[in-house]
């Protein structure tokens, strides 16, 4: 056999590796196929649901709540949270009503009682203590003095703390003490209303009753000081 090549070849070597041609080398840098392949992309995420599994925007609490129903955008004085007038011992609510405080005839009957009622101990104390002469005169009078303001505490502020802002004489006329914001007056309030009847009982409390006249919640000079009102004793039955 003869060993010259076929009439159709060439004489050039194959080309074994088939990415480049004939008369090209291969690249060394050349990228190869696998790395030149991208990862395919990640599915399309379920209707309704964001892209990290959060609800949409439109579906946000804050979206769905409109903006009339914003607490901070309502009218404080249409929309009352605490309460209202009419209702006392609710705190945030309005001023007492000032047909309320019209008893102005029963606190002067009222006042004129527990003067009488309130002065009993002061009198027998200064009556028993104050009838001697000397070292043992001042002493009486002092001793009388301490008995007198200690009743005269009690009677003041601490009964009509405990019942309700009354006193003897404004549970017969009945009326009772409370805040200017129909709270339940407090003992502070009553200390006050009770330090100022000094200068509301001037000329037998003629002092106490021109402030009142002239006052637009019928207040002396202790109520306005104090910040209370006084009102019937059906007014505020829960207090």
């Amino acid at each position: 056999m003869s060993n010259m090549p076929d009439e159709g070849a060439t004489g050039r070597p194959e080309n074994t590796q088939g990415t480049v041609g004939p008369d090209v080398p291969p690249q060394a840098n050349a990228p190869q196929a696998d790395s030149m392949r991208q990862p395919p992309p990640p599915p399309p995420p379920p209707p309704g649901q964001g892209q990290y599994g959060q609800q949409p925007y439109a579906q946000q609490p804050y979206a769905q709540r409109p903006y009339s129903q914003d607490p901070y955008s309502q009218d404080p004085y249409t929309q009352q949270t605490y309460g209202q007038a009419g209702q006392p011992g609710m705190p945030g609510r309005l001023m007492v009503p000032r047909d309320e405080t019209r008893v102005t005839g029963r606190r002067v009957v009222q006042y004129i009682i527990d003067m009488i009622l309130a002065g009993i101990v002061p009198g027998l104390a200064y009556w028993l203590f104050d009838r001697s002469n000397g070292t043992v005169h001042n002493v009486g009078w002092f001793v009388a003095s301490i008995i007198a303001i200690v009743a005269y505490f009690l009677y003041w502020v601490v009964l009509p703390y405990g019942h309700r802002g009354q006193t003897f004489g404004m549970q017969l006329m009945r009326i009772h003490v409370i805040g200017k914001d129909g709270s339940k007056a407090s003992m502070l309030q009553l200390f006050v209303r009770w330090v100022f009847l000094i200068i509301d009982g001037l000329l037998l409390g003629l002092v106490g009753f021109v402030v009142i006249l002239c006052s637009k919640h019928r207040q002396r000079v202790g109520d306005h000081v104090a910040k209370t009102v006084v009102v019937p004793a059906s007014y505020g039955d829960q207090i």
